[in-house]
């Protein structure tokens, strides 16, 4: 959920390092091969979930792929799914849950890695 702080102008600089970690250092993603998009806005100066304007931004990429960051976030954009997983076939989407970036921060950097070795597998 944090994500919608770093798009609604509340950018974290330890959730910013965290992507970097994760992204470029662990997984060797090329830039420009992810995008991110919240699934929950600032309003009144908190976060409001909002399924519908998460998949709005999913229909501009269409990606087969979501990474979820926590069990929050799958319950806003995937309601009917049964906790526990860590993958989710939704129609013609991959869903891998990760731990929520709030939870990463706190880890080590390997530590970080660990936690989404599931992405490893993903091929862009």
């Amino acid at each position: 959920m944090e994500l919608g702080l770093d798009l609604g102008g509340q950018a974290d600089p330890k959730r910013g390092a965290v992507l970097r970690n994760l992204l470029a250092n662990h997984l060797k993603w090329p830039k420009g091969t992810t995008a991110f998009w919240p699934v929950a806005a600032l309003s009144n100066n908190a976060l409001q979930p909002n399924s519908a304007m998460f998949w709005k931004g999913w229909e501009l990429w269409k990606t087969p792929y979501i990474a979820c960051f926590g069990e929050e976030a799958l319950r806003i954009i995937h309601p009917d799914a049964e906790p526990g997983n860590t993958t989710y076939l939704l129609d013609h989407v991959t869903i891998f849950v990760l731990p929520p970036i709030s939870k990463l921060t706190t880890m080590l950097p390997h530590e970080q890695q660990m936690s989404v070795d599931l992405l490893s597998g993903v091929r862009l």
